[in-house]
């Protein structure tokens, strides 16, 4: 693998797993035994320092009670947020308010979720009136029917459409820095240089041409529509294509680090109950909705969009992110990690709350003992929908085979082939293309043969 992969006499705990994932991109580059575009993430032992610490909650309902509750339980799982907001702070709340229709519980931010972040808020001591709900409106309809006027009623709060001036008389000129890739200055309401303290609470759903959106790609709607508009196709075309000679899946996830740039997050607060797979949008084709039953925070961006993206059956440290339509796109991830901005490497990635065995799934029993010889471990979880992890252990550096077989002995595909050091090694596979039934994986090292059954259910 690369220095962050590093062999071990000992056991793997369930965070040193979670340290291990590394590319598909990437190792194949290497890790050239791995062959199947489907292991989306892969582990070898590993030794890292955590450098940023994400919370994930289960929640399956938007009930007033439960969110507040599971909101604070992010919140004192990431060690609660008395270093990112005091008295007398200002504070904004970006919201994710797209397109003016379509399915708001899958598209747009629950306004539960906005109520239980604004209490928290001013549990901590900043007063209401220092509080803006921020959004470029596509209409007000939009944001008074759904439920957000009257979660601002209740808290006491602001509102402030970033498409027009007020509550000043002017927009403003936003530097980027010297780490821009396309643009210098951005237009914004001067809200977002006033405040103290910028929180970006979106839903959590795969995009057409960004591959993720998150509390990151939450910034597009930050800017004035009619200052990005190209061809009045209602986005902000500038953003995506800029003036359309560009292919929107390089242009827009570099348009999105110009903007994390200019506007940092320093808390995200991402929705995942009720969101969507397959884009952002019911414009998109492939649109459908999901529901992750999942709620995260972080007070690193990149880290807590990394793991959604995770969730959602991505490569964060890849290069490039698969697109729901097939194709890639380029990852502004790994961008802003090479911009400084956080990090999207899972081994530096500590995940916490009652939630986090989502993404490592809990840790077997039999992974307590450090084996002898080789071994194939059964899967986990399973039954798997639509994603699991095939373990195995190798004494010494060996070749090695892992095929996986239908029930009728016909050949699915190769996870594994060739020179593998020795250790523990984990593979995140994804068998959402297959169907529901039942499946047996086989290893072989040397004279070692073993197989193992395992059930996808759909």
């Amino acid at each position: 693998m690369n220095d962050r992969i590093k062999k071990s006499g000992g056991g793997c705990s369930r965070r040193q797993f979670l340290g291990a994932m590394g590319t598909t991109a990437a190792g194949l580059l290497v890790a050239p035994y791995l062959r199947s575009a489907n292991v989306f993430a892969y582990g070898h032992e590993v030794s890292a320092t955590k450098s940023a610490r994400v919370a994930i909650t289960q929640a399956d309902s938007y009930t007033r009670s439960l969110v507040k509750q599971k909101v604070q339980h992010l919140i004192e799982s990431i060690g609660g947020i008395g270093d990112v907001v005091k008295a007398g702070d200002k504070v904004a709340i970006k919201i994710n308010l797209v397109g003016g229709g379509g399915d708001p519980d899958h598209m747009w931010t629950h306004p539960e979720v906005l109520r239980a972040v604004g209490e928290l808020i001013i549990d901590a001591g900043v007063k209401a009136q220092d509080i803006y709900i921020v959004e470029a409106l596509w209409n007000t309809s939009s944001y008074n029917n759904y439920g957000y006027l009257a979660v601002q009623q209740s808290l006491g709060v602001q509102m402030v459409n970033l498409n027009v001036t007020a509550p000043y008389s002017n927009f403003i000129s936003v530097p980027v820095g010297s780490n821009s890739f396309h643009y210098t200055t951005f237009t914004m309401n001067q809200i977002l240089r006033d405040v103290n303290v910028y929180v970006s609470i979106p839903k959590m759903k795969q995009h057409y041409e960004a591959g993720l959106s998150a509390s990151l790609k939450n910034q597009v709607g930050i800017v004035p529509m009619q200052h990005y508009l190209t061809w009045n196709t209602g986005r902000r075309d500038a953003l995506h294509t800029r003036d359309g000679t560009q292919s929107s899946t390089t242009h827009l996830p570099k348009s999105v680090c110009d903007l994390n740039l200019a506007r940092a997050v320093h808390l995200a607060v991402v929705d995942g109950i009720k969101n969507a797979r397959g884009g952002e949008g019911t414009w998109n084709p492939t649109f459908r909705q999901w529901e992750d039953h999942a709620l995260l925070a972080g007070k690193d961006p990149v880290a807590t969009d990394s793991i959604a993206a995770y969730l959602m059956g991505n490569d964060p440290e890849a290069a490039q992110i698969r697109l729901p339509s097939g194709g890639y796109c380029t990852n502004y991830l790994e961008m802003l990690r090479q911009k400084g901005v956080g990090t999207n490497l899972l081994n530096e990635i500590e995940v916490v709350g009652d939630g986090a065995q989502r993404v490592t799934s809990v840790r077997p029993e039999d992974e307590a003992a450090v084996p002898h010889d080789f071994r194939l471990f059964q899967n986990y979880p399973n039954p798997f929908n639509p994603s699991t992890t095939i373990r195995f252990y190798l004494p010494e550096t060996n070749d090695v085979t892992i095929k996986i077989y239908g029930l009728a002995g016909q050949e699915i595909e190769t996870l594994v082939e060739g020179r593998v050091p020795a250790g523990h090694h984990r593979l995140h596979w994804n068998g959402r293309n297959l169907p529901t039934g039942v499946y047996i994986y086989n290893m072989q090292a040397g004279k070692y043969r073993d197989s193992k059954k395992m059930i996808y259910q759909k």
